[in-house]
């Protein structure tokens, strides 16, 4: 992640900041030294406002649209409010009750709740939600199946006790009798059932070494493919809202930003990004530039980890840099909170 250097502010100047990035984000209109002497409490001077207002953007951290208009906050000013941030606002009680009671009643299945949460994350946030999956922890395989199909091709079909479904076609050179499908099927199942997907790659040799299938060659494939085979594709560990909520942003109801972005909200750009960027030890929050990456030079993604015990990962949303982040990530932190709960 791209490193902003931030310089020294007095107290000041620190909280004429806070105020113009406070001002800008509630109303989307620059903000006047004028402005703030009227409305913000801030018991100073305009002509001191205008000074410590000239004096941050000398360094970096406000900046003007035009010469004669307000300030609005850079990338840098946007990154020394986040980073001052202490504690985050309480998200309403009702409609954390209300969420938490819609995502309970579908807790049974994983890929169902992530759905659901991504969805409900956007409605409420107004924003493109994601979550990205890095670990099933103790996932376990709880059937499998295969399907002859035409042109000498064989569906395996894994089905995990999260709910989760993996479908993988093999085009084999050979062909199968379906008696003898039946048999490697039932094998599978019973010596494979019950363990999660990395038990099996590591130990599906030995698993399967004793069997009278185990010298069949679609036999050996599984065994000497088995990190093929035997994995959850990253593509589908990446749970996504509609992109059409950040239509309701003013940055992004002109539709040539809109479709600017719209490559970076695929999934599998959304995982390469999230895995350059995002590790446990990195910063929950990206703004502007710091994303390093062309299509979201204009946006700010939020984000925050989960660890169910069962599953782990991160779920964030990806907006426009105007956004109210301490509510934000209240918001994240509560739906965080309510996957660990539902798992």
């Amino acid at each position: 992640m791209l490193s902003i250097n931030i310089p020294d502010l007095t107290d000041r100047e620190a909280t004429i900041l806070s105020a113009v990035v406070e001002c800008y984000i509630e109303s989307g209109i620059p903000v006047s030294s004028g402005y703030l002497t009227k409305n913000c409490g801030l018991n100073i001077s305009s002509a001191t406002i205008r000074n410590a207002m000239f004096s941050l953007e000398q360094k970096g951290y406000l900046t003007h649209l035009h010469t004669s208009s307000g300030r609005i906050p850079t990338d840098t000013g946007y990154r020394f409010y986040v980073n001052i941030i202490q504690e985050y606002q309480v998200l309403d009680n009702q409609i954390s009750e209300k969420i938490e009671q819609e995502l309970l009643i579908i807790s049974n299945n994983v890929d169902e709740l992530l759905d659901a949460t991504a969805f409900m994350l956007a409605k409420v946030s107004h924003m493109f939600g994601i979550i990205l999956v890095s670990g099933y922890q103790k996932s376990m395989l709880s059937d499998i199946e295969l399907v002859v199909l035409e042109g000498n091709r064989v569906m395996l079909v894994l089905a995990m006790d999260t709910g989760s479904v993996e479908s993988i076609v093999m085009n084999l050179n050979l062909t199968i009798q379906p008696k003898l499908i039946h048999k490697i099927t039932r094998i599978l199942k019973e010596r494979l059932v019950g363990f999660s997907l990395k038990e099996i790659q590591s130990t599906i040799n030995r698993r399967l070494n004793d069997t009278e299938m185990y010298s069949h060659e679609l036999v050996q494939i599984l065994i000497n493919n088995s990190n093929k085979y035997f994995h959850i594709d990253n593509n589908k560990s990446i749970y996504t809202s509609s992109t059409n909520v950040l239509l309701d942003q003013p940055e992004f109801q002109d539709i040539s930003n809109f479709q600017r972005i719209l490559p970076a909200l695929d999934k599998a750009y959304l995982n390469n990004h999230f895995k350059i960027n995002f590790t446990d030890q990195s910063n929950q929050t990206l703004i502007g530039k710091e994303n390093e990456d062309d299509l979201l030079k204009d946006c700010a993604i939020i984000t925050t980890q989960f660890d169910s015990g069962l599953i782990k990962g991160r779920i964030g949303v990806v907006g426009p840099k105007r956004v109210p982040y301490i509510s934000v990530q209240a918001t994240l932190e509560k739906f965080a909170e309510i996957i660990h709960n539902a798992l």
